[in-house]
């Protein structure tokens, strides 16, 4: 009886044993991710910088244990000297133990930017977020999620803020040389020089070709780089815009191209252009005016295309914009 009472024990005992054992490798996997990510954060700032980036940060500390992997980078400084500047007190890396194939950057910190001609901003989100995951098809996948975010500059104090701005980017399946974007952004607002602009929703799916020589527009130009629209949504107001099309970059570093579109109550989107300074006040009168009356007469809806050339776009023989330059 006492030898099988005690059988009876040690049969008890087993499950504890094993739970013990896979709490132990669990736990030197968790570290030797931790080890690992702290690995890939070295090697990320050697490579930037012989890129010619300046890169720097305070201690790196791994928690989460043992739901998730953890990785907090203490006053993270990343420059393009003379073109931009970024800095926080801390950045946090998410990944899973076993999967460090994705990883997600947040931070609830202040962020302090410098842009080469836009000045110093300060901003703060209630969410930011930045994903990226190695992609078997598409090499690499890229995911933004931002909420609640608010940009002050430091110079004359122009604000902007975002209610929500959710996007993704990766290299198309089918050529690794085109870059497709999605974009949705809701309740955006900036605030310059007395000016207030607000746009209360874009969506877009965007696709770029030719996209290893987008940071140089010249480069891209030579090369045949374009920009599909797949489609893009605008809402303002009483406004509606929508078009689809493809734009290239004529000789002066000026868009070209033609867009089809569909507008109602094109008068907000005239003010909103003027505001942003690519028109004046009689040529956004004259716009809002004539392209009010194709709609009435469209029934409320105004289908036309809208022609880019020549450093101006254009649509039903109205002037809606002066165009920007790359030169």
């Amino acid at each position: 009886m006492a030898d099988g009472k005690s059988t009876h024990q040690r049969w008890l005992y087993i499950p504890w044993g094993i739970a013990a054992v896979i709490f132990v490798a669990y736990f030197m996997l968790w570290r030797y991710g931790a080890g690992e990510m702290e690995k890939a954060v070295t090697l990320w700032v050697d490579d930037q910088r012989a890129r010619g980036l300046e890169v720097s940060h305070g201690a790196l500390r791994a928690d989460g244990f043992p739901f998730f992997l953890r990785l907090h980078i203490e006053e993270p400084h990343i420059a393009a000297p003379r073109v931009w500047d970024w800095r926080t007190q801390r950045l946090t890396i998410d990944a899973l133990p076993y999967d460090l194939n994705r990883l997600i950057f947040s931070t609830r910190s202040e962020q302090a930017l410098s842009l080469k001609n836009y000045g110093d901003w300060r901003i703060i989100a209630e969410d930011f977020r930045v994903s990226v995951a190695n992609d078997k098809k598409r090499d690499w996948v890229a995911a933004v999620s931002i909420g609640g975010a608010t940009a002050a500059r430091d110079q004359d104090g122009a604000e902007a803020s975002i209610g929500e701005l959710v996007m993704d980017l990766a290299p198309d399946e089918a050529d690794l040389t085109v870059l497709t974007i999605n974009l949705m952004a809701v309740n955006a607002r900036t605030n310059a020089n007395g000016t207030e602009i607000n746009l209360d929703k874009l969506q877009t799916s965007l696709s770029a070709s030719e996209s290893y020589a987008i940071s140089d527009a010249d480069a891209w130009r030579r090369a045949g780089g374009a920009l599909h629209i797949g489609g893009l949504f605008a809402q303002l107001e009483e406004g509606r815009f929508a078009a689809t099309g493809t734009l290239k970059l004529d000789a002066d570093g000026s868009p070209e191209g033609a867009l089809k579109t569909e507008i109602i109550a094109p008068a907000p989107f005239i003010q909103l252009l003027a505001k942003a300074g690519a028109l004046n006040t009689e040529e956004a009168e004259k716009a809002a005016a004539t392209l009010t009356l194709a709609a009435i007469a469209a029934g409320g809806t105004l289908t036309a295309p809208i022609e880019l050339k020549e450093g101006a776009a254009h649509i039903a023989g109205a002037k809606i914009a002066d165009l920007p330059s790359t030169d």
